[in-house]
């Protein structure tokens, strides 16, 4: 029975005079997210805010650093910035001062190797922040970074920033489970034949994690329980549990159950629930 967790992906969607009532996180409230996370015995969270110019979903930094501040031993707080407006370094450090300990969920969208983007890594990796990220899928997606569909240009950034950690996320990430899939496709289905350009990734490049939130995360791993066994095995150093939306911590917990069924080393399980991401923001 698990009872510890962090999970890396948790939003609120409605707070103080904004309520992103047309979202699918209108439901989360503070209240909401920490009777989730007090519903276990010693679990906490990530709050991550939102804000870019594409996606219609606000949660500013001040409001979450606000939330955190009011939960201390149960909410961590995350920044972000839209990374096409000035002063990014001083933003950045400004809320780091005020106790962020990672930047994202970044969702702007432009190329991964975008000049505003290099800016980002350049500054988060001084501050040895982490970066989590939401990989579109779609061109047409109304938000997320940008990336070719063999996440080519992620490959490049991780080799060119080895002193960053990123958290990919999204379906644009998670599909590449397999190296075959329909390109407008978001969530690919059926068994895993040839391992794809995700995993080549996590093979290969040791900052990079990644979060198994959302129905992209879920997906990924419940289309084929089989490989998801060993894949959780494998990178259980790598992986990072997170539930990004209402419905997957509030009645079914779903990721939660999916893991607890594959019947994982107890060693493997405590990694990708809390180990790892308590690596990840310590100091």
């Amino acid at each position: 029975m698990i009872s510890r967790f962090l999970d890396v992906h948790t939003h609120v969607g409605c707070y103080g005079d904004i309520a992103n009532v047309n979202d699918p996180w209108c439901k989360v409230t503070v209240e909401t997210l920490a009777n989730y996370v007090e519903s276990y015995d010693k679990a906490s969270a990530i709050v991550l805010p939102v804000y870019s110019w594409n996606s219609g979903f606000i949660m500013p930094t001040e409001y979450v650093l606000d939330i955190c501040r009011r939960h201390p031993d149960k909410f961590i707080p995350f920044c972000v910035v839209e990374v096409r407006e000035v002063c990014l370094s001083e933003r950045i450090t400004r809320y780091v001062d005020m106790g962020c300990r990672g930047f994202g969920e970044h969702t702007s969208k432009i190329p991964i190797d975008h000049d505003c983007n290099i800016r980002l890594y350049k500054v988060c990796g001084k501050l040895e922040l982490p970066i989590l990220m939401h990989i579109a899928a779609l061109s047409s997606d109304t938000y997320g970074i940008l990336d070719t569909p063999d996440l080519k240009g992620i490959e490049k950034i991780v080799k060119e920033y080895s002193n960053v950690n990123f958290i990919m996320h999204g379906p644009g990430w998670w599909r590449c489970m397999d190296e075959s899939f329909n390109l407008e496709d978001s969530y690919p289905r059926g068994p895993i034949e040839h391992p794809g350009r995700t995993v080549y990734i996590l093979e290969n490049y040791e900052n990079v994690y990644g979060d198994l939130s959302a129905f992209s995360g879920y997906n990924a791993l419940a289309r084929d329980l089989g490989f998801a066994k060993v894949f959780l095995e494998k990178f259980n150093r790598r992986l990072l549990y997170g539930t990004d939306m209402e419905w997957f911590f509030s009645p079914e917990n779903i990721h939660l159950k999916l893991l607890e069924g594959l019947n994982l080393p107890e060693e493997v399980l405590e990694n990708i629930l809390y180990k790892n991401a308590e690596k990840l923001i310590r100091g």
